[in-house]
């Protein structure tokens, strides 16, 4: 079963397209034109002043090139959101929308949000494909419950021997909730997306299809961080409960590991010169890691403090 590389959207470096603009550089440029036309027109009629608009920033003109400029600004920047919306790791809502179902034929199902929507557009080239490619199941499955999955892994027999029998496909799916257990509802409607009858099924001849619940891996964490004094706990807490958020938000998924250490390491090196170190207690071992199973966070973290 091949797969298309998959390419990390967040990484994708913006197009050339897309220039920052600076509204200290356009009216520099705008005022150094003026500068010249007024020249050639002082040539013509040697009656007209002297008119410096480097330092005549009360004149009205210059007020005028300084409000034509950042309405300029305003314009360049409406051309970059234009180009950046015609683009899979920028496009969003609508425009996202128009994407998704002009290029990729893949409609937004509803109530589903963004991240969900673009992850299945962005695999949809597999679901041209026939003969049961890797990618072509786990669209399958992801369309088939966009909103109720957070993640779908695909296994082959080469993948995992010492678990799954030569020909069987092994589709884990995870659940978009707090348990991570789909409903049997769920699982029902990714078998009915792979079935064999389907017309649209990606399923292969010879593959045996199995659709099952991933292995939650449960886990809390509560960790204790040494302040340097001087440190403000309320900012300091917040900014790096934020940042551990993020992060195992990201672990969240089929395959992910999570390590004490990581956690350390994040609540740890977000705050320079003011966390000293981070104590975590999650339980003290690694969650997750197995193909078949996927970290689950049972609850918010938990963050207290100390003075070093």
């Amino acid at each position: 079963m091949a797969q298309f590389p998959t390419i990390n959207l967040a990484a994708v470096p913006q197009p050339s397209a897309v220039a920052v603009p600076s509204i200290a550089a356009i009216l520099q440029a705008r005022l150094q034109y003026f500068q010249t036309l007024w020249t050639a027109a002082q040539a013509s009629d040697p009656s007209l002043p002297d008119y410096d608009v480097e330092t005549l920033y009360s004149d009205p003109g210059v007020m005028l090139q300084t409000t034509d400029a950042y309405r300029e600004t305003l314009a360049l920047q409406a051309i970059n959101d234009a180009v950046l919306a015609t683009n899979l790791p920028w496009a969003a809502e609508g425009n996202l929308d128009a994407l998704g179902q002009g290029l990729y034929a893949t409609a937004r199902a509803a109530g589903e949000l963004d991240p969900s929507y673009r992850a299945r557009i962005q695999i949809a080239w597999e679901n041209q494909t026939c003969g049961g490619s890797y990618g072509g199941y786990r669209y399958a499955a992801l369309s088939a419950a966009p909103v109720d999955l957070a993640d779908a892994q695909v296994y082959g027999y080469n993948d995992i021997p010492s678990v799954l029998a030569k020909g069987e496909v092994r589709i884990v799916c995870l659940g978009a909730n707090a348990s991570g257990v789909p409903s049997a509802s769920v699982l029902a409607a990714v078998r009915a997306a792979c079935a064999p009858f389907a017309r649209t099924a990606p399923r292969k001849l010879n593959d045996l299809v199995n659709v099952v619940a991933v292995n939650p891996a449960p886990y809390t964490v509560s960790a204790t961080l040494t302040l340097a004094h001087g440190a403000d706990p309320a900012t300091v807490l917040a900014t790096q409960l934020a940042s551990l958020s993020t992060f195992l938000a990201s672990r969240t998924a089929i395959g992910a590991l999570v390590k004490p250490g990581d956690i350390e390491a994040v609540l740890g090196f977000n705050a320079p010169g003011l966390v000293l170190s981070a104590a975590v207690a999650t339980p003290n071992a690694n969650i997750g890691g197995d193909p078949l199973s996927a970290p689950i966070l049972l609850g918010a973290p938990s963050i207290g403090w100390t003075y070093g």
